[in-house]
């Protein structure tokens, strides 16, 4: 039996299964950084956002931030794909008209450093559907959230330029393989090579000389029609570029683990293997949800609040972590307690914990334990 190109076979082989391993590479990568921003986007989706000031008409925004932040979306909807923007992209725009916020797909802007910057050739996108505005808009009337994480950027950039160069070697590998690999059996009977002229007579081959007729005619790239005599078989060669399910497992979780790192999300939350549920959350919310969350905290504050009222009433906006995370109040009993002891009162608490606010006169009325001393009234407990 001969094995026709059997050392480019194996350059084949070699080839073919590094371009598989990069393209499950490819799709884990994409899978955990759609998995990392999800979890991210969700955390400050589920989060109340909330804007501290005694402006009736400011406190009425807090709605439309919510709840409804235009006619078609929903909060959860509109958040979620804000962040997911703001990380992938690292800056997303939202463009407030008539009250209400929509969120833009694109937009030029101006290059202005001492005075305001010009947004133009708006696109919005909203349900799924786009909507263009040719008004220009300054800097104040829009709301840039920029979110610059190096690691984050870096990774995507390798994400970038390992697809690339795994495109260049599929191309590559095509052009070697224009034409499938083959190996031909021969028998062990006395064999007797012809070829078919021109004028449709036979001549007589020796065997190295049909190996070597049929290995030019496979090499090329015309269109051949080989056939098969007594003992002699040609077999395609399949490529086998299957990866073991112990090495993708591996792979899966190097990959997670790197992207983890990369959104600074602890990889036991990242991968389901949480021992200690309060402490991998508080540091997923600290290191991975809380930079984001501050840069929407200082952009809406910016916009919504102003210099003069931050400076002047200590207003601000606020992305509430605290309605993110799960408490279970049986566990929390003794440290909620402790919250009504230093003056939280009832519905304060309740709304900790993800409660119904109850607007009574009962559960507004706050009390002071005796080692924090007495509160107006004087309702030491």
């Amino acid at each position: 039996m001969f094995n026709f190109f059997w050392n480019r076979d194996k350059e084949m082989r070699s080839f073919a299964e590094i371009i598989a391993v990069d393209m499950e590479k490819l799709n884990l990568s994409k899978l955990a950084i759609e998995k990392a921003v999800m979890m991210i986007a969700k955390a400050i989706a589920k989060s109340d956002i909330l804007i501290q000031t005694e402006s009736e008409e400011k406190n009425k925004q807090e709605y439309r931030l919510n709840i409804q932040p235009n006619d078609h979306e929903c909060g959860t909807v509109f958040w979620t794909e804000v962040v997911k923007k703001l990380l992938t992209e690292q800056e997303a725009v939202i463009i407030p008209i008539g009250g209400k916020y929509y969120l833009a797909s694109a937009w030029q802007i101006s290059n202005n450093v001492l005075t305001e910057r010009t947004y133009s050739n708006i696109t919005l996108t909203c349900a799924g559907n786009n909507c263009s505005i040719y008004k220009k808009l300054r800097s104040s009337e829009v709301i840039h959230l920029k979110y610059d994480n190096a690691r984050i950027r870096l990774y995507l950039q390798n994400v970038v330029n390992q697809y690339d160069r795994t495109l260049d070697a599929v191309n590559a590998m095509m052009r070697m393989s224009s034409m499938p690999r083959f190996k031909l059996k021969l028998g062990t009977a006395t064999l007797s090579f012809r070829e078919k002229q021109a004028d449709g007579t036979d001549k007589e081959m020796t065997k190295d000389q049909y190996v070597k007729k049929i290995k030019s005619l496979l090499e090329s790239n015309e269109l051949a029609v080989l056939t098969e005599t007594d003992n002699v078989a040609i077999e395609q060669l399949q490529i086998n570029t299957t990866t073991k399910a112990e090495e993708l497992a591996k792979m899966a979780l190097q990959i997670n683990n790197e992207v983890a790192n990369a959104f600074d999300i602890p990889e036991a939350v990242f991968n389901g293997n949480i021992t200690e549920k309060s402490d991998a959350t508080n540091e997923f919310i600290t290191y991975a949800v809380g930079p984001v969350a501050e840069v929407i905290n200082d952009t809406l504050t910016a916009y919504i609040v102003g210099e003069n009222d931050y400076c002047t009433k200590n207003e601000k906006v606020m992305v509430w972590l605290a309605r993110f995370k799960h408490v279970d109040v049986v566990d929390s009993a003794t440290n909620l307690d402790k919250l009504r002891g230093i003056g939280f009162d009832y519905d304060e608490i309740r709304e900790m914990v993800g409660y119904p606010l109850l607007n009574t006169e009962f559960s507004q009325a706050r009390a002071l334990t005796k080692n924090y001393g007495e509160e107006g009234n004087g309702n030491a407990a």
